[in-house]
């Protein structure tokens, strides 16, 4: 039952965004893109997630976050963390995406209107080169905050993968202060690269921000895994046995 609950979801999400997405179109044209992300979108991703069944929880010290430029990172291990991260209202953030989103026309032209820029494989050096310089340029010009995945693909194997040097370029060559937000999603309720979501409660624990004032875009990699390992020490304090957290 659960298998045929999240199936009739997907199909009632995939009617939805197609349905809506001309409407995105409007609003972007109207009113500008925070409407189209902050408003329509968060209200959107929080209709889908409760058409499946997904309840969202922030742990953070304070929220909504605060409107400002930073960079925000998180751990990518589950299709549902797209329309997690839209319903946030995350202020003022774009967001990257990999080009090969265009697959579903409608839920691309949703990106688009929210403000996203596309990413090409790593394989094509020159090409990312040329994007991320693209999209710090608008950054630096709007002021706005922008949300990357270091990971830059799901990842299923119940730990953090490799980060990729992208957001943390980004992040010295801005200025910005980063901010780490761990997803944290039941394994067993965890639907992968599916996109047949099942019932559950996905938790955002917004982890304390990174000053990146001595940060340097020659020394991305070393900053791409000293945070990677602010993951997996959060990461690991989470499996540790805690009875009170049991008890929740």
């Amino acid at each position: 039952m659960k298998r045929i609950r999240g199936v009739v979801a997907l199909v009632l999400t995939i009617g939805f965004v197609t349905a809506l997405s001309p409407l995105f179109v409007l609003v972007r044209l109207l009113l500008g893109r925070r409407a189209a992300a902050e408003g329509l979108g968060a209200w959107a991703a929080s209709v889908v997630l409760r058409l499946s069944g997904v309840s969202v929880e922030v742990r953070a010290p304070v929220f909504p976050l605060p409107e400002r430029r930073v960079v925000y990172v998180s751990n990518h291990t589950s299709s549902i963390d797209l329309f997690v991260l839209l319903s946030l209202h995350l202020p003022r953030a774009w967001f990257f995406m990999k080009r090969g989103a265009w697959v579903f026309p409608p839920g691309a032209l949703v990106a688009v209107c929210v403000g996203t820029f596309f990413t090409v494989p790593q394989a094509y050096t020159e090409k990312r080169r040329k994007l991320f310089a693209a999209a710090c340029e608008v950054l630096r010009e709007t002021g706005d905050a922008v949300y990357l995945s270091p990971e830059g693909t799901r990842v299923l194997s119940g730990g953090v993968g490799p980060f990729n040097k992208g957001a943390f370029h980004l992040a010295a060559a801005l200025g910005a202060p980063m901010v780490p937000l761990y997803l944290e999603i039941p394994r067993a309720e965890n639907p992968g690269k599916s996109w047949v979501m099942t019932r559950t409660r996905v938790i955002v624990h917004v982890l304390p921000e990174i000053d990146t004032s001595g940060w340097r875009p020659e020394t991305a990699r070393e900053h791409a895994d000293d945070v990677r390992g602010i993951f997996q020490a959060f990461e690991a304090k989470l499996a540790a046995p805690n009875p009170e957290r049991a008890a929740a």
